[in-house]
């Protein structure tokens, strides 16, 4: 009876030993997926209270311009502030502005500019037609002003960032009526000591290329000696004028710094201050960032539990053969170097009717397809037997539909708090079409990348090698071709944390499934979803 009763003894062992081992990691993925839902909660908590003592928010659509419209608590009329938004943005990132005003007292208006958001109005011109562009955000200006006044006490300030700030700049120079201007990340070398009245101009201390603009609005002011963070002229007169370096910003974080809060709203309190008393809750400052980190942390760590509910695949048409080493760097290599002049002699621009974004896919297009056709020359001959035609499509659907349902996670966890509280991410019905394109030019960069990053004979580090050629690539790229590209150069931090992310849903999806083409389409998917949803309309 021995002998039995220790061959069960060993039999048990065996199948206990394993699930000891797994048990750490299965906790560690319970404790994560529990701190993630509480870490999405909080911050969508955060994120939402800040609305709730607001009289309302209303949307609407003044001809083909969707508006926000913040009402203050509080009766009777207030001056209204219009806040316009920068190139490849949307209303949503000028909400911390709004909120902050409406909470203090002021009516707040924020809206898409032509080809942005949810505005179909294309936007015509290309990106060195100053002029074009400016008549075209004019005319939604001159609705959404008008609106403003109407419903306010009929006092108008301006708020705009980067493109917007040229606009509502050349708008208040116009109209003398336009009481207050706040100037974000100027890009307009226009304004004078007087004109526009009472002018606020933000900077990002790191923004180095505008610096020189906001200086000139300075000396003109004040001179030489001029101070930033003094404030020059008489605001009662209208010949206000102030010029503050926001610290530690850039481009994108300017818009959401309690600084700039702070400055926009005092120089409003100076320039159109209320007449009636102060709303409850006067003196809040916008500070979401914090929030949105808790909100992408909650998700990512709830992220790693839900992945595990995908099925293992396995590599489709069987295991790929390694490639020697010194030809992976050339595979890694060349494409940065040929890409570039490739889409030089490209009309990139005319290919797809978003500005920007059009050259940035054909880019990708082209990397991908000279690093799979590296890939190819490096394998062939190497290739390991085909598993079968049968096991290679039901592989092929098990990934597509692992594909889905990680992008409809990343778009119900990321997309919809993001389309909410920082930028609009959904894209309309006229902006599908083009969705599909930029995909279909993604796709091949993005298989070529896993396969070259993920797959057998990759070194350590190959996903970021990989990226930092890429971004080489890319650099060179906008210096070859500055006209259609330069923009790319203010939103090159958003790519780090876009490649970054996309990388840790790539990686967790090859681990968990065995197949680089699940993360490929992922990533291909939420690529082509960003660019062809916030690159403005033509």
């Amino acid at each position: 009876m021995s002998a039995p009763r220790n061959q069960r003894l060993a039999a048990a062992k065996q199948v206990a030993e394993p699930a000891l081992r797994r048990w750490p990691a299965r906790l560690a993925r319970t404790l994560a997926g529990l701190a993630g839902l509480a870490a999405l909660g909080v911050g969508l908590w955060l994120l939402i209270t800040p609305r709730a003592p607001l009289a309302g928010i209303e949307r609407l659509t003044l001809g083909t311009t969707p508006v926000t419209v913040y009402r203050p608590a509080g009766a009777g009329p207030a001056p209204a502030v219009v806040i316009a938004h920068g190139f490849a943005a949307s209303r949503q990132i000028m909400e911390p502005f709004a909120l902050t005003l409406a909470r203090n007292g002021y009516l707040a208006l924020t809206f898409d500019a032509p080809g942005h958001g949810q505005n179909n109005a294309p936007l015509r011109g290309d990106l060195a037609d100053r002029e074009g562009r400016y008549r075209q955000l004019r005319t939604a200006l001159d609705a959404v002003v008008a609106h403003a006044r109407a419903q306010g006490d009929g006092r108008v300030g301006l708020v705009g960032h980067s493109m917007g700030s040229e606009a509502v700049a050349r708008y208040a120079m116009e109209r003398p009526e336009i009481a207050a201007t706040v100037a974000v990340s100027l890009v307009y070398e226009g304004t004078t000591a007087t004109r526009p009245a009472n002018l606020l101009v933000l900077t990002g201390a790191l923004e180095g290329g505008l610096r020189p603009l906001a200086e000139a609005v300075l000396v003109a002011a004040a001179g030489p000696e001029g101070v930033p963070g003094e404030t020059y002229g008489d605001p009662a007169a209208g010949t206000g004028r102030r010029v503050v370096f926001v610290p530690g910003a850039e481009h994108i974080r300017v818009l959401f710094h309690r600084v700039s809060m702070a400055e926009a709203l005092g120089w409003f309190q100076a320039t159109m201050p209320l007449t009636a008393a102060p709303p409850p809750g006067a003196g809040f400052l916008d500070n979401r960032l914090p929030a949105l980190g808790l909100v992408y942390t909650g998700a990512v760590l709830l992220y790693w539990p839900l992945v595990h509910l995908v099925q293992p695949i396995g590599p489709l048409g069987g295991q790929a053969a390694p490639f020697p080493r010194r030809g992976w760097w050339a595979v890694a290599l060349v494409p940065a170097l040929l890409a570039p002049p490739l889409l030089r002699l490209i009309p990139a621009g005319d290919l797809l009717p978003i500005r920007v974004g059009g050259p940035l896919a054909l880019f990708f297009g082209l990397y991908g397809l000279l690093t799979a056709t590296g890939l190819a020359l490096l394998t062939w001959g190497r290739r390991a037997a085909w598993s079968g035609l049968a096991v290679w499509r039901r592989g092929i659907l098990m990934a597509v539909a692992a594909a889905l349902l990680v992008v409809g996670y990343v778009l119900l966890s990321f997309g919809v708090p993001t389309h909410m509280f920082a930028l609009n991410y959904f894209p309309p019905p006229p902006r599908w079409p083009v969705f599909l394109a930029v995909f279909a030019a993604m796709l091949p960069y993005f298989l070529a990348d896993e396969r070259l990053t993920r797959g057998a004979g990759a070194p350590r580090g190959a996903y970021a090698l990989t990226k930092g050629a890429f971004f080489g690539g890319l650099i060179l790229a906008i210096v070859l071709n500055p006209r259609e590209l330069f923009f790319l150069v203010l939103i090159a931090p958003l790519f780090v944390v876009y490649f970054a992310f996309y990388g840790l849903l790539s990686g967790l999806l090859y681990r968990r499934t065995g197949t680089i083409v699940v993360g490929a389409l992922v990533n291909a998917v939420l690529f082509a979803w960003i660019v062809a949803t916030t690159f403005p309309l033509t």
